[in-house]
């Protein structure tokens, strides 16, 4: 907890603090092809798109819960080899399962944020120009690995490496013996990665989504 404190204070210490959220940028408001802007994506954009995707939605409070919920319901691990009781049962356990899934999104996004604007990444995602199906799959599942930098080139998609292993390692910090380890920290890393390639999928397709289906995975898995 105290490195995701560290690394939210350190964000907010580095630039200005008076942004709003900004229209059409979030992961979760899909932005039409033709829509996406040709200028620099700088560094105050990045802000406002970081806190909007981080603090300045829904998602904030609910999609934690929802991962909480999951993770009691099927907690890591078999037989004595998993999660204790007091992160499986009760309120204290839904606490703790709940501090864990909301330290992992504000370190994923605060370490994703950095990075980005060390190497000028764009952190939004640009959707697929074409009709077809198979190509608008791997143009999106692509796009976790390879993005575009604030001027529109392609580029490696380092900050998601380093937001995915950023947040699979903070665990280490706080969760319980046995899975406080590097190779914990590496699967966690692992499926975070595998998350931002689900969001790039969602994001693809979901202006064909009807709003509910929409708004309830925003609710969800944002």
């Amino acid at each position: 907890m105290k490195i995701t404190l560290w690394i939210t204070l350190f964000a907010a210490s580095m630039f200005p603090t008076h942004c709003s959220a900004q229209d059409g940028t979030s992961s979760g408001d899909v932005t039409p092809k033709n829509d996406r802007s040709n200028s620099v994506f700088g560094t105050e954009d990045k802000l406002r798109y970081y806190f909007t995707e981080t603090y300045w939605n829904a998602s904030t409070f609910t999609a934690p819960a929802f991962r909480a919920a999951i993770r009691m319901a099927n907690p890591p691990g078999k037989g004595a080899a998993r999660y204790p009781s007091e992160w499986r049962q009760g309120l204290s356990g839904f606490g703790r399962n709940y501090g864990d899934a909301f330290a992992e999104r504000v370190t994923f996004h605060s370490a994703r944020f950095l990075t980005g604007v060390v190497t000028r990444e764009d952190p939004r995602y640009a959707p697929s120009t074409s009709h077809n199906v198979l190509a608008r799959i791997f143009h999106a599942i692509g796009y976790s690995l390879v993005d575009r930098s604030d001027s529109g080139r392609r580029m490696p998609a380092i900050s998601n490496f380093a937001g995915a292993m950023a947040a699979g390692f903070v665990g280490n910090s706080y969760l319980p013996p046995g899975f406080n380890d590097v190779t914990h920290a590496g699967q966690r890393a692992t499926f975070r990665l595998g998350t931002i390639a689900a969001g790039s999928l969602f994001r693809e397709f979901a202006p064909k989504m009807p709003k509910p289906v929409r708004s309830a995975f925003q609710l969800i898995a944002r």
